[in-house]
């Protein structure tokens, strides 16, 4: 796993603060855009442990929390993840101060993912897909026709589950 601890020392170690140091100042201006890349390059960064979601952008009010990435992805699509967490931390801080943080894909969104020059259509990781199937484990049994039901967490405990293809109930495991 890399050794960063905030935004800023993963961007240097990628090679990708200049490009978008460029970008950010050109669109903002020179004293607010060199004061969110501040705010940028301090904002920590933190590890995921999810196997369905490559990363996310955490705000509370106007203050942004933190960026949570999960490492386990390949480089390229590591990279293309945190310049689609830096257009939600850029469209956060750009809109009106009392606006809140709605529709985090909508057009704004999508005018900072291009200034950063991140691909739209990079949303795949084999690596993670990988890691999401090893972490499946078997939760439950169909009644009718024995089959395994996989999944990352146990069925809901208040909750009747059938089986799509042949209509049997799914029993827990820990019940049979």
């Amino acid at each position: 796993m890399l050794k960063c601890s905030t935004v800023g020392e993963l961007l240097y170690f990628l090679g990708i603060f200049e490009p978008l140091q460029v970008q950010i100042i050109e669109e903002l201006g020179r004293p607010k855009g060199e004061q969110l890349l501040i705010q940028l390059q301090q904002l920590p960064l933190k590890q995921s442990h999810a196997v369905t979601r490559l990363g996310s952008y955490s705000c509370r009010g106007e203050k942004p929390l933190s960026i949570r990435l999960q490492f386990a992805q390949e480089p390229e699509q590591l990279q293309q993840t945190l310049l689609h967490e830096i257009a939600h931390f850029l469209d956060h801080q750009t809109r009106p101060a009392p606006c809140s943080y709605r529709n985090p894909h909508g057009k704004s969104w999508q005018y900072w993912l291009q200034r950063v020059g991140a691909d739209r259509e990079a949303d795949h990781s084999v690596a993670m897909s990988t890691l999401y199937r090893q972490r499946l484990k078997p939760v439950a049994r169909c009644k009718r026709c024995g089959q395994l039901l996989e999944r990352l967490r146990r069925l809901p405990q208040k909750q009747r589950w059938l089986h799509r293809n042949c209509g049997g109930l799914f029993v827990p495991i820990d019940q049979i």
